[in-house]
C-alpha cells in the first residue's frame, strides 16, 4: 500500500516498510474511506489517490488524469477478481 507519512501515522502505522503493518493501515484507511463516501467504491478510490477533502470539493472523481488511470487500471483488477470469485 503506498500511505502517505501523515496518514500512515493516522493508521497507528508505526514502520510503513514492516508489509504487514502497511497493508493492516492500508485496509484501515480504505475501510475508513469507504464509510466516509457510502460504500461507493469509485468515490473511496479515487480518495485514496487524489485525497478525500480533492473527492470532497470535486463532488465527485476529479478530473485529474493520474486518479482517472488509478481507477481505470484498480477497477479492472476488482472486475477480474469478482469474475473469479
Amino acid at each position: 500500500m503506498q500511505l502517505m507519512p501523515s496518514t500512515a501515522r493516522d493508521m497507528g502505522v508505526k514502520d510503513p516498510f514492516d508489509p504487514e503493518e502497511n497493508i493492516k493501515g492500508g485496509v484501515r484507511y480504505l475501510k475508513y474511506l469507504l464509510k466516509r463516501f457510502n460504500n461507493d467504491v469509485t468515490l473511496a478510490l479515487a480518495a485514496y489517490n487524489a485525497g478525500p477533502e480533492t473527492v470532497k470539493r470535486y463532488g465527485s472523481v476529479p478530473p485529474y488524469n493520474e486518479t482517472k488511470e488509478y481507477l481505470k487500471k484498480v477497477l479492472e483488477f476488482y472486475s477480474q477478481y469478482k469474475r473469479k470469485t
